[in-house]
């Protein structure tokens, strides 16, 4: 399993900035992070610009997620999986 299939368990941005920061942990410090939602043909996204601490460090996350650079920093979409909130929500009703 890809490391990004598990970030597409994450039902918002509120989750999946902590599940971020755990996956990049073994590369290096998160220095810049910023997450932008949007709706794609129904689903909901999360595109995300990154940045390490080092260089050497970006290019190894890179490899390992099989994404790419973008204006200086690293880019990648997650579906998110919306389905989880409404399951929460009727749970705890």
């Amino acid at each position: 399993m890809n490391a990004l299939d598990d970030l597409r368990q994450c039902p918002d941005v509120a989750t999946l900035k902590p599940a971020l920061q755990k996956l990049c942990e073994k590369f290096g410090k998160i220095a810049r992070l910023d997450i932008l939602t949007a709706m794609h043909e129904g689903t909901k996204q999360a595109i995300c610009f990154l940045r390490l601490d080092a260089p050497d460090k970006e290019v190894a996350l890179m490899k390992a997620l099989g994404v790419g650079r973008f204006g200086g920093e690293i880019v990648f979409v997650v579906n998110l999986d919306d389905s989880a909130i409404g399951k929460g929500a009727s749970s705890s009703s």
